[in-house]
């Protein structure tokens, strides 16, 4: 699906990504059924928003190699509406800039995701040019085939106008690409401000440069 070497350099990224969160999800699982927790509201979220970057993770993986089914592309847009809609309401009791900007990142990337899945059919279509409109053999040859040049040329501006990405879904798409380049920006800057290696953090910057690359490389 995704042309070498960009194929390898998002597979290393989303299996980043996708380790991290798996590591984290075995690790504080217990968390939230801990009586000793001391929040248990805020583990649960960040055991969802990390348990939806695993699946991400693992979906992108796929797409990059294989063109997902009927059924794996619902479920994944489904499983992903149900969690944005878990995120959404788990952030209305969020205090602070930070924590609020840094669930809307995740938001984005969800909406991504799922433009993603199901715009896929729409972003991969490319002009069709079968490159047989003349030879350049003479005005004999064409006049002889001209009715049937005039056909197959006909049928061939149809089959590229039919193939080609209409402009509203590159639109759209520039859309997607842009916010979840914004949402790794705000990713790096608070590694940034940070002043150490965090981690997660950098795993959500990957997530979001791999999501905005995966759009713009379809």
């Amino acid at each position: 699906m995704i042309s070498f070497p960009w194929s390898l350099i998002l597979t290393a990224a989303f299996a980043f990504t996708g380790l991290v969160c798996l590591i984290h999800v075995l690790r504080h699982w217990n968390e939230t059924r801990s009586p000793t927790c001391p929040d248990v509201g805020a583990a649960r979220m960040d055991l969802i928003v990390h348990s939806n970057h695993l699946v991400m993770s693992i979906g992108m993986i796929a797409m990059v190699w294989v063109s997902t089914g009927t059924i794996a592309t619902w479920g994944q847009v489904a499983f992903f509406a149900v969690l944005t809609v878990v995120m959404i309401i788990g952030g209305v009791g969020l205090r602070g800039r930070t924590p609020r900007i840094s669930l809307a990142s995740h938001i984005v990337l969800n909406a991504a995701m799922v433009w993603m899945l199901l715009a896929m059919p729409l972003l991969m279509a490319h002009p069709m040019d079968d490159g047989v409109h003349g030879d350049g053999s003479g005005e004999g040859h064409a006049g002889h085939h001209g009715d049937h040049d005039h056909a197959h040329s006909g049928g061939s501006d149809m089959a590229q106008a039919m193939t080609q990405t209409p402009d509203w879904a590159t639109a759209v798409n520039w859309v997607a690409i842009a916010l979840s380049a914004l949402a790794a920006v705000w990713w790096l800057l608070l590694l940034v401000h940070s002043r150490r290696i965090g981690i997660h953090t950098l795993c959500h910057a990957v997530m979001g440069l791999g999501m905005a690359g995966m759009l713009a490389l379809m």
